[in-house]
């Protein structure tokens, strides 16, 4: 599967101007790029970024994400990440620098972002990645390994 950067990026700008409060930090975003993906999968058997994504501690992870696509849209201007203290750490703040190119996407994909800006906007972060511990995807899987897409049939969140 290939990346579809053009939708990767947006969906981020998209995530960010519409779901961005306290709690958007990269682990609420790679939960917002993983249910895009895999509700996406679910529904009609493709994915909108096109990433895989791994079984990490806190969740599925999209491989592209921390090595390129964040970076790249630093260095781009397209967006500004903040790191922020938080529980004796650092958290990830993003600034929004350039509005989301909707016409990226196709009509099925535009309800799926709004939907999951209404569904988990105000989630927290433990909340979101506790969720995602409970279904297929992650369950079945192993620590570092790929996530099978074909678990997604499990997700319940915004099922028809």
């Amino acid at each position: 599967m290939a990346i579809n950067k053009e939708k990767y990026l947006n969906a981020i700008l998209y995530f960010i101007e519409n779901c961005n409060n306290k709690y958007l930090g990269t682990t609420k975003l790679n939960k917002l790029l993983y249910y895009l993906d895999f509700i996406s999968f679910r529904d009609r058997e493709k994915t909108v970024t096109g990433d895989v994504y791994i079984h990490q501690s806190f969740g599925p992870v999209p491989a592209e994400i921390e090595s390129k696509i964040l970076p790249k849209m630093k260095e781009d201007g397209l967006i500004e990440i903040k790191n922020i203290p938080y529980k004796e750490k650092y958290t990830n703040e993003f600034v929004l620098k350039q509005k989301p190119k909707m016409s990226s996407f196709d009509a099925y994909e535009k309800k799926l972002l709004k939907n999951l800006c209404l569904e988990f906007k105000n989630t927290k972060t433990e909340d979101i990645v506790a969720q995602t511990h409970l279904e297929a995807p992650w369950y079945y899987s192993e620590m570092y390994d790929k996530i099978d897409l074909r678990n997604a049939f499990d997700i319940e969140v915004l099922s028809r």
